[in-house]
C-alpha cells in the first residue's frame, strides 16, 4: 500500500523501516479498549491504569498489540512519553504493516 492510499486523518504514516502510529490515550478509563480515530488522526486508546511511572504508556501498548495482533516488543515510543497523545514506531516492512494496521482500524 502506497503513502497514497492512506487517508489524510489516519493515524498511520510510512517511515523508512516500519510504520507510525498515532494515538490519543485516555488514562484511568472505566472501559479499556482501542476506539475511533479522532479529527486529528490520533487513534483513541482508553486504558484504567493512572498516567504515572509510564504505566498508561505500557497498558496502552498492550491494548494496542492485541489490537492489531503484534507483538508488544514491536511497539517502541518515539514520542509523548508524558503526554496523552503518543507516538510510536513499529519496525517491519511498511507495505505489509500498513496494510495489516489498516484493515484493523476501527
Amino acid at each position: 500500500m502506497a503513502a497514497a492510499d492512506v487517508p489524510v486523518h489516519s493515524p498511520i504514516a510510512p517511515a523508512a523501516d516500519g510504520v507510525y502510529l498515532q494515538v490519543r490515550v485516555t488514562p484511568r478509563a472505566r472501559r479499556r479498549g482501542v476506539g475511533a480515530v479522532d479529527g486529528e488522526g490520533a487513534l483513541a486508546v482508553a486504558v484504567g491504569a493512572p498516567p504515572e511511572d509510564g504505566r498508561a504508556t505500557a497498558e496502552a501498548v498492550e491494548l494496542l498489540a492485541e489490537h492489531f495482533g503484534l507483538p508488544k516488543r514491536a511497539f517502541v515510543l518515539a514520542q509523548g512519553a508524558a503526554s496523552r497523545r503518543k507516538r510510536f514506531k513499529i519496525a517491519g516492512a511498511p507495505d505489509a504493516l500498513m496494510a495489516t494496521m489498516k484493515a484493523r482500524l476501527p
